[in-house]
């Protein structure tokens, strides 16, 4: 006698090979939101195990519908008859009759009350996976890194503003490089006179004042600059706190990744994946050309080159490589960020010797490729190069010769 087993949000029934209904084993109302998240799991209920040892001793063949292995159910005394099957045609039959199915099974008082039943049920899916992903620390991590990000591109305008606008009264303090010490100059002194006489700019005389070509600023002008040289600063600050915590959640969240690329970049690969599970399930080959979709997929359309990396780009290890190792370097540092994440998520426990391990290996590497390969197309075009140098000194019949 063969049979069919189907689980559903209520629970798992038995049909027979006409698709009657034979046994169940329903979950009770007040729990069906556990046992949904029981069975997400893949784990085996209760209710599941009871029913399959009901069934075996009637049926000859059991069919389950499931996503799970045989491993699973390789403990249980009936497991012989089982075979598996995902969809399965008692699983058609019952997402068609649902309705019918449960109320002759008495968890609906009508056919007509599943909808609600089902409404109510992913209210409190939904609420319960909404509490999960507030109470997650890398949503944290994440928010704080698109901060910093948007921190520095705000700061590089405004930046670039404030070397345009105060050149109007001290063209001459251009000299300064740093960006940070022009805000702080203009924020702390605001007038030229006053920083030319503090030395903030070493060495300087009355003749300096005298010959600047900017022009004379009134007290009002320079005050409104002086506060837009202090909202820089006030931006500046808040980027250096919000590294500062970003490198702290880290160290609590991912350390050896931390270790092994930095908070920073650390933190944007997670930020990139949606979080440290997911950039923890991803193969190393997708972790190395994460950031670099746009190339990948302009690869697979028009047949161009595959980029060799994406956001590890941004390690020194990878961007100091010469650039004919650099597709090695890259492949090296995603495998260990991909080793990295997985002990973070997994154990928690800090291992030192993931670095440890792609120094090494990235010694090897610079040792094994000291010179560029010459493939063939390459040898091929040197080839042409030197024949065609050739051609240009060499006389035809005819020509004088001297």
């Amino acid at each position: 006698m063969k049979c069919y087993v189907v689980g559903c949000f209520a629970g798992f029934l038995v049909l027979d090979k006409d698709f009657n209904l034979m046994d169940y084993e329903l979950f009770p109302h007040p729990e069906l939101l556990e046992k949904w998240f029981q069975m997400e799991e893949k784990e085996l209920t209760p209710e599941e195990k009871i029913l399959l040892e009901k069934v075996g001793k009637k049926c000859d063949e059991i069919i389950i519908e499931t996503s799970r292995s045989s491993y699973h159910y390789q403990d249980l005394k009936y497991h012989s008859k089982f075979t598996y099957q995902i969809p399965s045609k008692g699983g058609d039959y019952l997402r068609s009759n649902l309705g019918e199915v449960l109320h002759e099974a008495d968890f609906l008082d009508s056919a007509d009350d599943l909808w609600s039943v089902k409404r109510d049920l992913a209210f409190q899916v939904t609420e319960r996976r909404l509490k999960e992903a507030s109470h997650s620390g890398d949503l944290l991590l994440i928010q704080a890194i698109h901060a910093i990000e948007e921190l520095e591109e705000a700061e590089v305008k405004l930046v670039e503003r404030i070397r345009e606008w105060y050149p109007v009264h001290f063209p001459e303090m251009d000299d300064v490089r740093d960006h940070g010490r022009y805000v702080e100059l203009v924020a702390q002194y605001g007038d030229r006179d006053t920083i030319i006489e503090s030395g903030a700019l070493g060495e300087t005389s009355n003749e300096t004042m005298e010959l600047s070509l900017g022009a004379d600023l009134s007290p009002s002008d320079l005050e409104v600059i002086q506060g837009f040289a202090r909202t820089i600063q006030s931006l500046q600050q808040s980027k250096k706190s919000t590294t500062d915590y970003v490198d702290v959640k880290m160290e609590e969240m991912a350390p050896n990744l931390r270790d092994l690329v930095g908070a920073s970049l650390g933190a944007k690969l997670i930020a990139h994946t949606g979080g440290i599970k997911r950039l923890a399930l991803l193969p190393s080959s997708t972790v190395q050309i994460l950031g670099a979709e746009k190339a990948l997929f302009r690869h697979l359309k028009t047949g161009e080159r595959p980029p060799k990396h994406g956001l590890i780009y941004q390690h020194p290890d990878v961007r100091g490589s010469r650039w004919w190792i650099r597709g090695k370097v890259s492949r090296a540092l995603a495998g260990k960020i991909s080793l990295a994440v997985r002990k973070d998520y997994f154990s928690g426990e800090y291992d030192p010797e993931v670095k440890e391990g792609f120094q090494k290996r990235l010694e090897e590497i610079t040792k094994e490729h000291p010179f560029p390969k010459r493939t063939e197309k390459s040898k091929k075009k040197t080839d042409k190069k030197r024949k065609k140098k050739k051609d240009k000194f060499r006389f035809k019949k005819g020509d004088y010769q001297y």
